[in-house]
């Protein structure tokens, strides 16, 4: 899609909700409904976690230093503090 198709388009759906919403009801949902969908087209909101290799590369690292000095907790730890909750 060129540019100016997708300008078209924008000004198109403009006139549409101007000839279209008549009362503040449906005003206020479109509102809601245009945040909700511009807040989950953020980059941000596609990718909530986000690591250079690098940095994936040194998590692993730590976390193989770790299990190899015996410094995690197992399953079956787990299961006995979640009983003292």
């Amino acid at each position: 899609m060129t540019q100016l198709d997708l300008q078209a388009r924008k000004l198109n759906l403009i006139q549409d909700i101007i000839n279209t919403i008549d009362n503040e009801e449906l005003m206020s949902r479109l509102e809601a409904a245009y945040k909700r969908l511009k807040k989950s087209a953020s980059p941000a909101a596609k990718r909530p976690c986000t690591y250079t290799l690098e940095e994936v590369e040194e998590r692993l690292d730590e976390a193989v230093k770790a299990d190899k000095a015996g410094d995690y907790v197992t399953h079956e730890d787990v299961l006995k503090e979640m009983e003292l909750w």
